[in-house]
């Protein structure tokens, strides 16, 4: 284990976004950033990874919602 200390990640709720929309984003953006940090992800699956970690933080997809 890493003794690094990683700053917090902090997702901001987009205007209007229902609170089940945000809380399934900001989950799967942390899990998706934690595996970067935690080196979880190499080549085409990184790529894969780097993209739907963009699309969510810029809102153009929605997680599912349990």
């Amino acid at each position: 284990m890493s003794d690094e200390i990683w700053p917090a990640i902090k997702v901001e709720r987009f205007y209007d976004e229902p609170l089940a929309h945000y809380e399934a984003r900001r989950r799967e953006i942390v899990s998706i950033i934690t595996g970067f940090r935690h080196s979880r992800y190499e080549g085409a699956v990184a790529e894969r990874m780097e993209q739907r970690l963009m699309a969510l933080q810029d809102g153009m997809v929605v997680p599912a919602v349990a």
